[in-house]
């Protein structure tokens, strides 16, 4: 079986390289619309849902260091707030210079520092969309212009891809080196794809060792890699990564480090991330990878008639299967693989668009191609509006800045939820004012009277408890649940309830100035 692709000619002339010199150009402006197509659709769900969660704030908080802070270390947040595991300065050390120029900028503008959010995790989204596109070049390539075409719309029409590529994780922060190395390997480029990976599992994510584990050992037992080559790529790749990764973070933390090593004792060994929840076995295969891939993944098995596809298959699977062994898990954790399955599924499509003319069955065919990937984008648009919604803290933030000038005298208290759903030192817009993000605060605490506003979530009870120093300024919704109705327009509504509450000191509270 191949792809739809013109037969090359045995015997190159002087026009036959001028003929392939037009082509050549003639598919990159024709790729550009998909290029433009997946920087827009990245960015779209990062302005859409410009905040960020828990899990994103020790990378977000960090870049926000480096570029305000900068050589006073004694002010980066990681001091007062280290996380359960120490992680790496590298990825937002190199985003806050990869973003700086811009960011410089928008200072002189004076646009407030919310922008500055926004300015680096879009220099991550391009990352990975940069990523993206190099795999795109190779699989066009290898399998033909439908294929690659097919995989970019496809890429572009998944809610949870599109979605986390501009998010400041780790797993992200691996996901452009991960693609990168994956296409090297596609190409047999062995020396790249060696020292991509040393670099991705030694310092991002120790986990990735099992999928770059896995494309070595099919290289290996089929003789297209030797052992000595493998040693001389891999030694000095490992030593430079794990030397750099302990340099740039014991400086930063104050102590001989190795942050990967650490989470991975953390995770693998005591299994301490057990406690955040735990998953069947299967999960990965029945949950994560459905939602996902969507549609697309009906696909994938006709693109396995492609023995070529067979060979890219194991490794994720593998991949998949023996990670499932750590009891946590989360979609993200996977996010590598979504490529890789999405590239199957586009062989898939384009056995039936390249064979359209053939008869009736893959005219059908075809409808429910562009149907699939119409339904992905329609349920990528439900998710995005309701992720939309997801973001109670950092919305109050917003909230608090537009209700009070910003001359007045203000000192906040952020509660642990603002914290966890979208509050962020970018959004610490006014200098004069004082943010304070302590846990061990509570309505009983004779010292809550200090604060002339506070942002909590909209518990009834806390805000009983306030009743004598706080009162109520301005509520929050945020997302409760989703509708189903078939016979209302739209059929599928989303449902807010109070999440958050901005609390004003009552004056009485505080004794008057004289």
């Amino acid at each position: 079986m191949t792809a739809c692709r013109v037969a090359r000619l045995p015997v190159r002339t002087g026009s036959d390289s001028r003929l392939s010199a037009v082509m050549a150009e003639k598919r990159k402006v024709l790729g550009l619309p998909l290029l433009v197509l997946l920087i827009s659709v990245s960015l779209l769900h990062l302005f859409i849902c410009p905040f960020t969660k828990v899990e994103e704030s020790f990378n977000l908080q960090a870049a926000h260091d480096i570029l305000y802070h900068r050589l006073d270390f004694d002010k980066y947040d990681h001091h007062e707030f280290p996380g359960v595991v120490p992680r790496t300065f590298l990825g937002p050390l190199f985003l806050s210079v990869l973003s700086s120029p811009v960011v410089f900028v928008s200072s002189l503008l004076d646009a407030p520092k919310f922008y500055t959010q926004l300015i680096v995790r879009a220099s991550l989204g391009v990352c990975v969309i940069g990523a993206l596109w190099h795999m795109q070049k190779e699989v066009r390539r290898q399998f033909g212009s439908t294929v690659a075409g097919l995989f970019c719309l496809t890429c572009a029409s998944q809610f949870h891809l599109m979605f986390y590529s501009t998010r400041t994780l780790p797993n992200v922060f691996a996901l452009p080196i991960v693609l990168v190395a994956f296409t090297s390997w596609m190409a047999q480029k062995y020396g790249r794809f060696i020292s991509l990976s040393a670099l991705v599992i030694i310092v991002f994510r120790s986990e990735l060792s099992i999928f770059m584990g896995l494309m070595l050992l099919i290289s290996l037992l089929s003789r297209k890699l030797g052992l000595l080559q493998l040693l001389y790529y891999a030694v000095p790749a490992g030593i430079l990564s794990l030397a750099l990764t302990v340099a740039v973070d014991s400086f930063f933390w104050g102590k001989l480090l190795w942050p990967e090593g650490q989470v991975l004792w953390f995770n693998a060994i005591l299994n301490k991330s057990s406690n955040w929840g735990t998953s069947p076995f299967l999960w990965y295969f029945y949950s994560a990878v459905p939602r996902a891939l969507g549609c697309t993944l009906l696909f994938v098995p006709l693109g396995l008639l492609d023995r070529r596809m067979r060979l890219l298959m194991f490794p994720t699977v593998g991949f998949i299967l023996i990670y499932s062994l750590l009891p946590h898990k989360e979609l993200r954790f996977i996010i590598y693989i979504f490529p890789v399955l999405s590239l199957v599924a586009a062989r898939g499509c384009s056995f039936i668009l390249c064979n359209y003319q053939k008869s009736w069955m893959y005219k059908l065919g075809s409808v429910v191609v562009v149907g699939q990937l119409l339904t992905n984008a329609a349920y990528s648009s439900i998710c995005l509006y309701v992720s939309h919604h997801n973001y109670p803290g950092g919305r109050g933030m917003q909230e608090l800045h537009k209700l009070l000038p910003a001359t007045a005298d203000v000192f906040v208290h952020i509660d642990t939820y603002a914290a966890e759903t979208g509050v962020s030192r970018f959004l610490e817009q006014n200098r004069n004012w004082r943010y304070d993000k302590r846990e061990d605060m509570n309505p009983s605490n004779p010292e809550i009277k200090m604060y002339s506003h506070m942002l909590m979530e909209a518990d009834v009870t806390k805000i009983h408890q306030l009743q004598d120093t706080h009162q109520p300024l301005a509520f929050i919704e945020g997302y409760s649940n989703t509708a189903f109705n078939v016979f209302h327009f739209p059929p599928v509504s989303v449902r807010l309830e109070r999440k958050t509450v901005l609390m004003k000191r009552k004056t009485e509270a505080w004794p008057q100035r004289e």
